[in-house]
């Protein structure tokens, strides 16, 4: 049965309590996305934490190493000088240096247990004394009652073999090594001691802002175009032949964060969450285009995890010129060239097997949004356009495209970036994101 209760509503926390949040992996996709939300509603006092702090103006942020046994206790465990967070938003994520070989890694996976572990176990040392249970109460009463944990399509196993179309929650666990089923072993294991309720979360391809995540395919799109529009080039298809495809916009995924504090009907459950519609890259290109005021050109493969380093100069000169109020290239877009690559199908020929989810378990619960995922593409572009991340569409190049149906032209309803975000999270060994 649907749940009727709203992201402002009585729920877990009840009507008119303030919770308090805590989302950890803040300088993140989702995770920034979830403060810039969070912070956005009058019933919760909202802090980040992450090694790198997320550059969002009027924030509380921990800098912490997950890593850091002793340092997570210090920063939340008792005795500490503000109140116990109610709910914990985890979407912090290691990744290794070219990608793909880390999501079979067996002590990547231990590590990124570890990390959760760690901050649970802080925040249990840091609840208030005697609190013990699951609350109906405010969170000031220093009990954790509700943790987000984001995994990812790769837990039905669309990185290893085709998947079963759509890919649905009540499938039984694929049959694979991973984090995923790591860390929610061990939150569940955690709920059952402790009382608190728990969702997990199931997103596709991510669309969001954030510096060095390398799991980013707008800025990898962004910067490729920008690229090419200053050498005055016109936007060439560099991929390969592309499946049909589901994305999240990081804003839709974090009200859904939200919603899932408040609503019974997202207590202890697994779900997919997507924009809503299916695309193909190669019909998302021609919007690009016009929201880059450019040409659109014949195909030409090219490989953005190599175009990319090789323009790290040319992109600086390029800031410089433009008077952006971006940093170097690579600080921005990590290895998300490589992520591009993938999801481009670059250099081939054959279109990968499709690895649709199915949403229809969130709606029924309640949760409705949705959004065009064209729309969203070309609302991020003219966002990083704003915000001078990247040259407006009067920069030097070519002319643009006319545009027949206006959809280059919508603005649809913009939000602030917010400041920019700053360097990257670094580990010895690993990248820190959380992207998934």
């Amino acid at each position: 049965m649907a749940d009727e209760s709203t992201s402002s509503g009585e729920g877990i926390s009840g009507a008119g309590s303030v919770g308090r949040v805590l989302v950890a992996g803040a300088s993140g996709l989702i995770g920034r996305a979830a403060l810039e939300v969070f912070a956005a509603s009058p019933d919760w006092e909202v802090t980040g934490l992450s090694r790198r702090a997320p550059g969002l103006a009027g924030i509380s942020h921990l800098s912490v190493d997950l890593l850091d046994r002793e340092a997570c206790r210090r920063a939340l465990g008792a005795p500490r000088a503000q109140p116990a967070f109610s709910h914990l938003v985890y979407c912090a994520l290691q990744e290794r240096p070219g990608l793909v070989g880390g999501w079979r890694d067996r002590e990547l996976m231990e590590t990124n247990r570890r990390m959760l572990e760690n901050l649970l176990d802080a925040l249990e040392t840091g609840k208030a004394p005697g609190g013990a249970g699951r609350s109906a109460g405010s969170g000031a009463s220093g009990v954790l009652e509700h943790v987000s944990l984001l995994q990812g399509a790769k837990a039905y196993g669309a990185h290893l073999h085709p998947i079963r179309v759509p890919g649905r929650e009540r499938e039984a666990r694929d049959d694979h090594e991973s984090f995923y089923w790591l860390q929610e072993d061990l939150l569940r294991s955690r709920a059952a001691r402790a009382g608190f309720h728990f969702t997990i979360w199931r997103p596709p391809v991510v669309f969001g802002h954030a510096l060095g995540s390398p799991m980013n395919p707008l800025a990898a799109v962004a910067a490729f175009a920008s690229l090419m529009k200053a050498e005055g080039q016109p936007l060439r298809w560099p991929g390969g032949r592309t499946a049909p495809q589901d994305g999240v916009d990081a804003r839709l995924l974090a009200r859904a964060l939200l919603w899932a504090t408040r609503s019974p009907a997202a207590r202890d459950e697994t779900f997919n969450v997507s924009n809503g519609d299916v695309f193909l890259w190669e019909n998302l290109w021609p919007a690009v285009a016009r929201a880059m005021d450019m040409e659109l050109g014949e195909p030409e493969p090219c490989r953005l995890a190599a175009f990319l380093p090789d323009r790290v100069e040319r992109w600086a000169s390029l800031v410089e010129a433009e008077r952006l109020q971006a940093p170097d290239l690579l600080e921005w877009v990590d290895e998300s060239g490589l992520y591009a690559d993938l999801l481009l199908n670059t250099g081939r020929d054959e279109p990968p097997p499709p690895s649709l989810l199915s949403t229809v378990k969130l709606r029924q619960a309640g949760f409705q949004d949705c959004i065009d995922t064209e729309d969203m593409l070309v609302e991020w572009l003219e966002r990083l356009q704003s915000e001078r991340f990247i040259p407006g569409p009067h920069a030097p190049g070519r002319p643009a495209t006319p545009d027949p149906d206006g959809a280059g032209g919508r603005r649809g309803a913009r939000e602030a970036l917010g400041q920019r975000s700053a360097t990257r999270d670094e580990r010895p060994g690993g990248r820190a994101g959380e992207s998934r």
